[in-house]
C-alpha cells in the first residue's frame, strides 16, 4: 500500500470480503420479502388516501344546501273548531261624553219677508165730496189728485153727516183697491180709510169734513 493511502471505516464491501464465499464486485443477494415490502406499502398508503378523499367529498356533498330536502307528508283529522261568539270592540260603544270640540251649529238667519208692490188702479172711478162748508175745497183736492196720475176724479158735495165719526176719510167699495185707497189718502194726507163701501156709489171716495191740508 502507498504511503499517501488514507484509512477508512469498514464498510458492507469489507464485510463481504470477510465473509467466506466468492468474492467478487457484486453485493450479497437480498431477501425476498424487502422486494415485496415497498409495493405492497405504496399501494396500502395509497388506497388509504383514495378513502380519505372519497370519504371527504361524500360529507361535503350530503351537507348541500342546494338538494331539495324530503318532503314529509303529514295527515291530519279534522276537528270541529268551537263556535266562538262575536265580541264588541271597545271602541263601538258609543260615547256618553259629547265632544267639547263640536262646533255649534249656526243659528239660521231669519229672512225678512217682502212685501209685494201696492197695485195702485189710476184710472179708478174716484169723487171728492165736500161737507166742509169750505166753498171750492174739493175742487182743490180734485187737483191735486190729478197731478198725482189719477185720471177718472171728480168733485162735488156731500151732508156732513154721511162723514163716519165727522172726520176726512178715504171709503172704497172692493177689496182689490185698497191700495189705490190708501195711495189716495197718503197724497191728501187723510188718515181714516175704510173698506166698508161708499155712500155715493163710486169705487172710491173721498169724504171732506175739514180742509186736510
Amino acid at each position: 500500500m502507498a504511503k499517501d493511502a488514507q484509512t477508512y471505516e469498514p464498510d458492507e464491501f469489507d464485510e463481504l470480503a470477510a465473509q467466506t464465499g466468492p468474492v467478487g464486485v457484486h453485493r450479497a443477494p437480498r431477501p425476498w420479502w424487502s422486494r415485496v415490502l415497498p409495493p405492497v406499502l405504496a399501494f396500502l398508503i395509497a388506497g388509504a388516501v383514495a378513502y380519505l378523499i372519497a370519504f371527504l367529498l361524500w360529507n361535503a356533498g350530503g351537507n348541500n344546501d342546494d338538494d331539495p330536502a324530503p318532503a314529509t307528508t303529514v295527515t291530519t283529522s279534522p276537528t270541529s273548531s268551537p263556535e266562538t261568539s262575536p265580541t264588541t270592540s271597545p271602541s263601538a260603544e258609543p260615547s256618553a261624553t259629547p265632544s267639547e270640540s263640536a262646533s255649534p251649529s249656526p243659528t239660521p238667519t231669519p229672512t225678512e219677508t217682502e212685501e209685494p208692490e201696492p197695485v195702485i188702479v189710476y184710472d179708478a172711478q174716484v169723487q171728492v165730496r165736500n161737507g166742509s162748508g169750505i166753498q171750492g175745497l174739493a175742487g182743490e183736492q180734485q187737483s191735486a189728485l190729478n197731478d198725482a196720475g189719477y185720471s177718472n176724479v171728480d168733485a162735488n158735495n156731500i151732508a156732513s153727516n154721511l162723514i163716519p165719526n165727522g172726520v176726512n176719510t178715504v171709503t172704497y167699495a172692493d177689496e182689490s183697491l185698497a191700495d189705490t185707497a190708501q195711495d189716495i189718502a197718503d197724497t191728501l194726507g187723510i188718515d181714516a180709510v175704510d173698506g166698508s163701501g161708499t155712500p155715493g156709489g163710486a169705487e172710491i171716495e173721498v169724504l171732506l169734513a175739514s180742509d186736510p191740508g
